[in-house]
């Protein structure tokens, strides 16, 4: 019986889900804590992550599946080059990182952490113009990035009543959008933003598309919401644009540092800006999502085992 590795910190319940899929069909093996003692052997692995050392004694191992959407902490080309094929599991929580990304765009618009923490000293706001909240019906959002995230939050946006302009890199027209572009457009498109939100993957091409030049380009009354990647944004042109006034604020809950890294989440100290909302990475972190994200990841092994195509491959030249 061929043999799954994985490599997660799971309760019961989420183990249950796991063994429901693939116990019957292979031997399932779990991490214990700093240990990838069984990887050697195993032929397919749920992780986030492949540390080199046991990577290089995982001779077997010829399928990876991530169990969310972003895949930047492996080296997939490196894993290509060795027959190993990678799978994300996107989709599976996007409904969570869009209703998220909604909640700091509101969160902005509404002054909501500002006023709370306003009254919370003993402060109440006068009724004059500087103290005008945001509104949504009618605003214009950006999305860049327009995978199964960002359409979500193109969804929500229509509820809003907001028009919607996307960005991504093989522009097709959608129904939950008022424009579809390519990069060529992003300078356009943020222009005539009043909320931005961010939903790439990190990869090669994506790692610093949100710089100076395009944070320059947005209004100055816009906001930021980044969902994807910290990476995708330059952090010492965002803190510059929050700092010197180029937009209003940022609502983040990815970030360029994590622990137990020096210096997380943001070196330059972005999340200490009074006009930040910060979150830590959380955004689809519900119990359906959760849940989903395993469902997906064992069915797509049980796939692999079956020698059936799984769903989901990432490309190693792209990168996701």
């Amino acid at each position: 019986m061929d043999r799954v590795f994985v490599a997660l910190r799971l309760a019961e319940w989420e183990r249950r889900i796991i063994d429901g899929i693939l116990g019957s069909s292979a031997e399932v093996v779990y991490m214990r804590p700093g240990s990838y003692e069984g990887l050697e052997s195993a032929i397919a692995a749920i992780t986030f992550r492949l540390p080199g050392e046991a990577l290089s004694r995982a001779s077997r191992l010829r399928f990876v599946q991530v169990p969310a959407a972003g895949v930047d902490q492996l080296d997939v080309k490196a894993l290509a080059e060795r027959g190993v094929t990678v799978a994300s599991a996107k989709g599976c929580n996007a409904r969570a990182v869009a209703e998220h990304a909604f909640a700091l765009l509101l969160a902005l618009a509404k002054k909501i952490v500002e006023q709370d923490n306003e009254v919370k000293r003993g402060v109440w706001r006068s009724y004059t113009e500087e103290n005008f909240l945001v509104d949504l019906e009618g605003a214009t959002l950006a999305v860049v990035g327009y995978g199964s995230v960002g359409r979500e939050v193109a969804r929500l946006a229509k509820a809003f009543g907001m028009r919607v302009l996307a960005v991504r890199k093989q522009p097709r027209p959608d129904e939950l959008a008022d424009f579809v572009g390519g990069l060529e457009d992003l300078p356009r498109v943020l222009s005539e933003a009043d909320f931005v939100v961010v939903a790439l993957p990190l990869t090669e091409e994506t790692r610093g598309l949100i710089g100076e030049r395009e944070l320059r380009a947005m209004k100055k009354g816009s906001f930021l919401i980044n969902v994807g990647r910290g990476a995708v944004v330059d952090e010492r042109a965002l803190y510059r644009a929050l700092s010197e006034g180029w937009i209003a604020g940022a609502g983040l809950d990815v970030w360029w540092r994590y622990p137990p890294e020096e210096g997380w989440p943001s070196p330059l100290g972005v999340h200490k800006l009074p006009n930040v909302i910060a979150t830590p990475h959380k955004a689809g972190w519900t119990r359906r999502a959760r849940e989903a994200c395993l469902r997906f990841s064992a069915e797509n092994v049980l796939r692999f085992l079956r020698g059936e195509e799984p769903l989901n491959v990432v490309r190693p030249e792209e990168g996701y």
